[in-house]
């Protein structure tokens, strides 16, 4: 698992394709919010394929997606923890 709070800690994320897609969520939510750090709104939170269980149980999701990320597809989903915090979970899945 791998929790992303500011643009620094994406150069952990491996693969490029996805390391890129969070930094640009990050500047995006940041310039919309209106604040100096991802962590005063949310994180991303990036988890292993053996990890699945980690991931939030549906209902407890504001919404659940796929994504598909240069050749790999994510299960997207955000949990809302407060009124101004939440918490973007990617799981890589199998393609189908």
């Amino acid at each position: 698992m791998i929790k992303v709070t500011n643009l620094k800690e994406t150069d952990n994320i491996k693969p490029l394709m996805l390391r890129a897609y969070i930094a640009k969520k990050i500047t995006s939510l940041m310039n919309e919010y209106q604040v100096d750090t991802l962590d005063e709104i949310g994180c991303f939170i990036l988890l292993e394929k053996s990890e699945y269980s980690m991931f939030p149980i549906m209902s407890e999701m504001e919404f659940v997606e796929v994504l598909e990320i240069g050749d790999k597809n994510y299960l997207h989903g955000v949990k809302i923890i407060g009124n101004s915090y939440g918490e973007d979970y990617l799981l890589e899945i199998e393609r189908t």
